[in-house]
């Protein structure tokens, strides 16, 4: 049997590693960032960051690399997943902003 993915809306944030008032914002809570492994030296500005992944985190802490995005159902903080930048930019464009209750 084959199968086709169902459309579906989400919101999404990318993590560029010093972005982190901005991703919290965005995660409400769901994320930890780890100020004393700064991801490319002391002094680069870039801090590690975990999320609680799946609904409501019960996948537990997942790691998010630099350059990866944090996505979740529109309004839902509690269901958060990494995405790959490849495979974000394959399978997501951006929404018709006309159509948002934003």
């Amino acid at each position: 049997m084959r199968y086709v993915s169902k459309p579906q809306e989400v919101e999404a944030i990318q993590w560029r590693g010093d972005n982190p008032e901005e991703v919290a914002s965005f995660l409400g809570g769901m994320a930890y960032f780890d100020v004393s492994a700064p991801v490319g030296g002391p002094d680069d500005g870039q801090h590690e960051l975990t999320i609680d992944a799946g609904k409501d985190g019960a996948q537990g802490p997942v790691p998010v690399p630099v350059g990866h995005w944090v996505v979740r159902k529109p309004g839902d903080v509690t269901h958060l997943w990494p995405v790959d930048p490849d495979h974000f930019a394959h399978k997501y464009e951006p929404a018709d902003q006309g159509s948002s209750d934003e």
